[in-house]
């Protein structure tokens, strides 16, 4: 039984050891605005948000646009690979093409996130949703 114990012990130990320390978090903040521009009649909304990560770190964003237009969900994302990072905030307007039907004047669902990295292990995600007003 001694023996097991030991077995047991000396496993946790190592196994402990092996697996990497959680990541340190990085400064990050995201804020939608309260209103967006529909463009093309509707096809397409530009998010204006504010970006914040920490200098020299990588930042992507994420937004999802998504509204009831009539019964009917209109619903449209947008990946944005990088934005600036210089520790200070920034406006990224975010052009979102709805992927079934147009958006309309009117209140619609919004979420944002962004992702940051700084080498060597240092990460985090923020994310805001809120309703935002579609005006042209």
């Amino acid at each position: 039984m001694r023996a097991i114990s030991a077995i047991v012990l000396a496993a946790t130990a190592i196994l402990a050891t092996a697996l990497p320390a959680a990541a340190a978090q990085v400064d990050a903040a995201v804020a939608l605005q309260p209103q967006a521009r529909l463009e093309a009649r509707g096809v397409a909304v530009v998010v204006p948000t504010r970006v914040m990560c920490a200098n020299g770190a990588t930042g992507s964003l994420w937004v999802q646009v998504t509204q009831n237009v009539r019964g009917e969900l209109a619903v449209g994302d947008k990946y944005t690979p990088s934005v600036p990072c210089t520790g200070d905030y920034h406006k990224v307007d975010v052009t979102v093409v709805s992927r079934t039907k147009a958006f309309r004047q009117g209140v619609a669902f919004t979420s944002a996130s962004l992702n940051v990295f700084l080498a060597p292990d240092s990460s985090n995600a923020v994310e805001e949703d809120r309703e935002m007003m579609l005006v042209r």
